[in-house]
């Protein structure tokens, strides 16, 4: 019975480490950045993906009327992190205003 444990408990332990590396260095890779920058008399912000291709520029509030730009880089970089998100949940990346006065936007 102790050389059936000893049979199986090298591969399972070796198939074990290998799933937790692969966990470890390939999960929560992060393929897309997010940067603000100034906008005429605000700010903005734009996502790119890792080969500095940009996705999104955004640099007035989206789902307001007019150009508006956030007020603060705090404020971009807030909607920018909501929109990231949804891109990440493969979800459609635009948002309303709901979204974004629940994630702290001034608008």
């Amino acid at each position: 019975m102790t050389r059936t444990i000893k049979k199986y408990l090298l591969p399972a332990l070796l198939s074990s480490l290998a799933a937790l590396c692969f966990f470890v260095f390939f999960t929560g890779r992060d393929d897309t950045r997010l940067t603000t920058f100034r906008s005429e008399s605000g700010w903005g912000y734009s996502i790119s993906t890792q080969d500095k291709k940009v996705v999104i520029c955004q640099p007035y509030i989206p789902a307001i009327e007019g150009r508006r730009p956030f007020l603060t880089r705090k404020d971009a970089r807030r909607a920018a992190r909501l929109v990231k998100e949804k891109i990440d949940a493969g979800k459609d990346p635009s948002v309303d205003t709901d979204e974004l006065l629940k994630a702290g936007v001034r608008i």
